[in-house]
């Protein structure tokens, strides 16, 4: 289930974003967060599955029919090519008209997933 993040939900939110590289470093971290928490087109989510976080996901909006995810991150235990596409698709979901993009770190991602999701052409 992906949810956006409120401010109880920090510390969890943190501690996954730390995972990444570049955000190992408090002062990065924090200064991540605070971009996200400056502006109301930008987003954190957190996705749960059997109840427990197990991921964060980084948006933002470039318009209404643009969202650009800056930072998809997962539990080490959950970094599974299934878990990144079910973030995904349910972002897609929750935002039906929005065209995903991606950042070079995970546009090959993205690109994955839009494969492996797309209807196949007759």
């Amino acid at each position: 289930m992906l949810t956006q993040a409120r401010n109880d939900n920090q510390k969890t939110v943190m501690g996954i974003l730390s995972l990444l590289p570049g955000l190992r470093e408090l002062s990065h971290l924090n200064a991540e967060i605070a971009w996200y928490n400056d502006r109301d087109t930008r987003r954190l989510y957190i996705w749960q599955s059997d109840s427990r976080v197990q991921g964060v996901l980084g948006v933002e909006f470039l318009s209404q029919d643009i969202a650009l995810i800056r930072h998809v991150a997962l539990t080490p235990e959950s970094r599974t090519v299934t878990n990144y596409f079910s973030i995904l698709s349910e972002f897609q979901m929750q935002n039906q008209t929005a065209f995903i993009m991606g950042t070079l770190d995970n546009q090959k991602l993205i690109n994955k997933w839009r494969k492996a999701t797309s209807e196949p052409t007759v």
